[in-house]
């Protein structure tokens, strides 16, 4: 019997998927973050050891090589870091029978079941990227959140800390942010937040986001225009990539990131827009977990 391991490695958690060669899941494992952009290359080749080897405790005195492997990390669409994720690959024993690729693509094929459409994520971070029916590729977005993830959890929330700042300043006019940002933080003054944000990750303020879309619920202009700037980033993003792609026949566009599995307030605007502007497309939520798009490319390769 063949094996297939499937990884999706992120910023704050790794999970392995181990299934047969057809796809039926035998085992599923988590770990910490193996982003080696976050934890640097000895925390990452840990936590892939550490996953492989709970999963390889299931197929018994099955070899290594003998097992096909596809793992996904956020930056490996790009040579210098498959360089740098495949040099950790063999010092743990994954020499042969691999592939390495972006999260986005992973993410893709899971939430599609089948390596084409588009997929639209809102998380911390944020990115467009699709594949047509004849493999071609594009993305928009992606670039990080100093240069870009418009859309994101991180650029929502910043928006939001922005506008308490200069509501403070008598720049603009009170929002309803600054109460529930300060009671979220359990912070007594607008000031306070220099030395929150300076202390906190960019998981930290991009958490803030829920607040942001608590604020609308409760009437408040200022949170509505930042995510009706999100949801802007997010539609010039999918149609950029649809454009690019000319897709023959209906395709899917899948949603991922907290933003818009969890948020109906920016997923309902982005999918009416989708809906009426983007013709020969459907919205769809994923079908599959990322750590089993990465089981469904190794397959595809078998």
């Amino acid at each position: 019997m063949g094996y297939i391991i499937g990884i999706d490695g992120g910023g704050t958690k790794t999970v392995g998927l181990l299934t047969t060669e057809t796809g039926k899941h035998i085992a599923k494992v988590q770990a910490g973050p193996s982003n080696y952009h976050v934890v640097g290359t000895e925390r990452t080749q840990g936590v892939l050891k550490e996953i492989i080897s709970q999963l390889s405790v299931h197929v018994g005195k099955t070899a290594l090589d003998s097992i096909h492997f596809c793992i996904g990390m956020a930056g490996l669409g790009r040579e210098e870091d498959r360089e740098v994720i495949g040099q950790i690959c063999d010092k743990i024993g994954i020499s042969k029978n691999r592939i390495l690729t972006h999260d986005a693509h992973i993410a893709l094929v899971g939430g599609t079941g089948k390596q084409e459409g588009v997929i639209v994520i809102s998380g911390t971070g944020s990115i467009v990227y699709g594949i047509n029916e004849h493999g071609k590729e594009t993305r928009a977005g992606g670039w990080g959140y100093l240069l870009g993830d418009e859309g994101s959890g991180y650029d929502i929330a910043l928006k939001g800390l922005q506008a308490v700042a200069r509501a403070a300043d008598k720049r603009e006019l009170p929002t309803e942010l600054t109460h529930l940002i300060l009671n979220k933080l359990d912070l007594d003054t607008p000031n306070d937040l220099i030395r929150w944000t300076h202390a906190a990750s960019r998981d930290e303020i991009a958490g803030l986001a829920a607040v942001v879309f608590k604020a609308i619920e409760i009437g408040d202009t200022k949170a509505e225009k930042i995510v009706d700037s999100a949801f802007s980033e997010l539609a010039c993003a999918v149609e950029t990539v649809v454009m690019q792609l000319e897709f023959a026949h209906p395709f899917g566009i899948v949603f991922s990131g907290g933003n818009l599995l969890h948020q109906p307030i920016l997923a309902n605007k982005l999918q009416r827009w989708i809906e009426k502007i983007i013709i020969g497309s459907s919205v769809i939520f994923p079908k599959h977990e990322p750590a089993y798009g990465a089981v469904l490319l190794a397959k595809a390769y078998l």
